[in-house]
């Protein structure tokens, strides 16, 4: 098997780095006796190395062997049947906050990076949840749908039971991961208090609408309008027009007759 790392390294594949895996097929397992040619192989740089397994003696007739990439005490990747298979990063998760009692609820968990593609599990306080509310009799009170290959969890009609502390693992064969809790609040919905408050906003719309009648009815709307360019007063005696100018004040002025 050629492997190969980043630039500017030495890939040093001891036990220490690289160890196996033996799943058997079955119940019982047997022992198994295990020889490697090359125990501290190094290579340099983009050049070919062999790490080999051989199997000495075994008590099964097809036992499964799996290369794990170890580093830090955790599993970078699982390589088995020629394929490099990548555990899960941290999923996405989605849970809403807060759903009022009968409505429907989505949960939502995705992950894009294992390889194969990773299946998931959605816990409510540390608990699974099976993906069927309805086959397990402890969540008898609940009604959603959990689809392990999308990471959906459904809730036809959410109850007060359904509140709690959520978070979604994804999982492959080579490893897991976990989204941090998130809360959902389940809430009572209360319908004798929002029909209150709708009655209490349409007597006050009603009792402005009256209030707007009543002025319009004894003429508050209306404006006089009064002409401020002449004008002639009822005081004084008709034939004789006054006029008023800036500089001079009022004037008057005496109709002129042609005999």
């Amino acid at each position: 098997m050629a492997l190969r790392r980043r630039p500017r390294l030495l890939l040093w594949a001891g036990l220490s780095d690289f160890f196996l895996l033996l799943l058997f097929r079955g119940c019982l397992v047997g022992a198994v006796n295990l020889k490697s040619s090359n125990r501290n192989p190094v290579v340099q740089e983009f050049e070919s190395v062999e790490l080999s397994c051989i199997i000495m003696d075994s008590q099964t007739i097809e036992p499964r062997i799996e290369w794990k990439k170890i580093k830090n005490d955790q599993t970078s990747y699982v390589f088995f049947d020629n394929k490099i298979q990548v555990k899960p990063v941290t999923p996405v998760c989605r849970v809403p906050k807060a759903v009022p009692v009968g409505k429907a609820a989505m949960l939502y968990c995705q992950e894009s990076e294992g390889n194969p593609r990773p299946y998931y599990r959605w816990y409510r306080n540390d608990m699974p949840l099976p993906t069927d509310s309805r086959a397990n009799p402890r969540f008898r009170n609940s009604s959603f749908l959990l689809n392990s290959e999308t990471g959906t969890l459904v809730f036809s009609a959410v109850h007060k039971e359904d509140s709690g502390q959520y978070y979604c693992i994804a999982s492959n064969d080579a490893g897991s991961a976990r989204c941090e809790e998130q809360e959902m609040e389940v809430y009572d919905l209360n319908i004798a208090g929002i029909i209150g408050g709708v009655l209490v906003v349409l007597a006050v719309l009603a009792l402005i609408t009256l209030g707007i009648c009543c002025a319009y009815r004894r003429g508050y709307f209306i404006n006089n309008k009064e002409d401020g360019e002449s004008y002639k007063s009822s005081g004084r005696p008709d034939g004789v027009n006054y006029i008023r100018t800036n500089e001079e004040g009022d004037f008057r002025h005496k109709s002129s007759f042609v005999i």
